[in-house]
């Protein structure tokens, strides 16, 4: 038996989770995934608003996909960070 006293349930020692990235690099990452979903949402807005609906809407499942990816970056749910730029 152990005379070391245990952390109460709730606190900040028997909750910490490892996570396989740092905040700097889910800021970055989270910064730059959001501005393609904006990018993509304001594309496929304008693109609707044209006469292409089916490019636009495409566009739109595109950005529902960045929008799903970068939540999962903001709420740690990423195992996996992927840097994705086109210039």
């Amino acid at each position: 038996m152990s005379t070391e006293a245990q952390p109460p349930a709730g606190s900040a020692r028997a909750t910490a989770v490892a996570h396989p990235y740092g905040q700097g690099k889910r800021a970055f990452y989270g910064t730059l995934w959001t501005l393609w979903t904006v990018g993509l949402t304001i594309a496929g807005c304008t693109v609707i608003s044209g006469a292409s609906v089916f490019t636009g809407l495409l566009l739109l499942a595109l950005a529902g996909v960045t929008l799903r990816y970068t939540y999962r970056i903001w709420t740690w749910q990423a195992r996996r960070l992927i840097f994705f730029i086109v210039f």
